[in-house]
């Protein structure tokens, strides 16, 4: 066998030290009695039953591009339906669209008429506010010493809440291979769904960062 171009050599090492650091990181089992309290802590960010929230919004592009906008949703997570629009600050209507069953987008002026956009939002709203299910896979401590809780979904794809030391949350939502697609980075919330403010990254084409100022919060109806 031919000995491995010593060119070659450093390249190998890069590739396998990168597939090294991808994929999720194993979480360190704590004390069961403990449970209860981690999976109410991962519960924090979502909302507990419909709700009407206002949004002053951020948006950054991949060439630095900004733009400023006010969110309106109304959303249920207990049917996991939801309206949202998109105005600016004189009212006028950028994007107006409901999803239930279907996806329906009711207004969606340029920019906001591509078809990418409406899935891509309406999956950051359901990533930021709806839980992603009863019960975690795995749930633990995980890097510098967060809880962690781990959510599967149909498909493949994997939730993760973590809850930092000092105040900090955070939600990833992760590929078939592991891969990061999109994470959410928010103030602890004073109350279940209702964090003072939100940072929403894709890593996905194109990829973007949200950036979420609670305004207005109402609860509509018992929950």
């Amino acid at each position: 066998m031919n000995a491995m171009p010593r060119r070659l050599a450093p390249l190998l090492l890069l590739l396998l030290t990168l597939g090294a650091c991808t994929g999720l990181k194993p979480l360190t089992p704590l004390d069961p009695a403990r449970k209860s309290a981690v999976l109410e802590g991962c519960r924090r960010p979502f909302l507990p039953g419909k709700y009407r929230l206002v949004h002053a919004l951020e948006t950054v592009m991949p060439d630095g591009a900004k733009g400023t906008a006010v969110g309106v949703l109304v959303a249920d997570p207990r049917t996991l339906g939801f309206r949202t629009a998109l105005m600016t600050i004189e009212g006028f209507v950028l994007f107006d669209a409901e999803a239930g069953e279907a996806l329906r987008v009711h207004r969606a002026v340029p920019p906001f008429d591509a078809p990418a956009f409406a899935e891509a939002l309406a999956e950051d709203i359901r990533l930021a506010f709806f839980p992603p299910g009863e019960a975690p896979a795995a749930w633990g401590e995980g890097e510098t010493g967060a809880l962690v809780c781990r959510f599967e979904r149909t498909g493949g794809r994997l939730v993760e809440i973590l809850t930092f030391k000092g105040g900090v949350m955070a939600i990833r939502l992760y590929g078939t291979g592991q891969e990061l697609l999109k994470k959410v980075k928010m103030t602890l919330p004073e109350g279940p769904g209702l964090a003072e403010t939100l940072e929403i990254q894709s890593s996905g084409w194109p990829s973007y960062t949200l950036r979420l100022r609670l305004l207005e919060s109402e609860a509509l109806g018992d929950y």
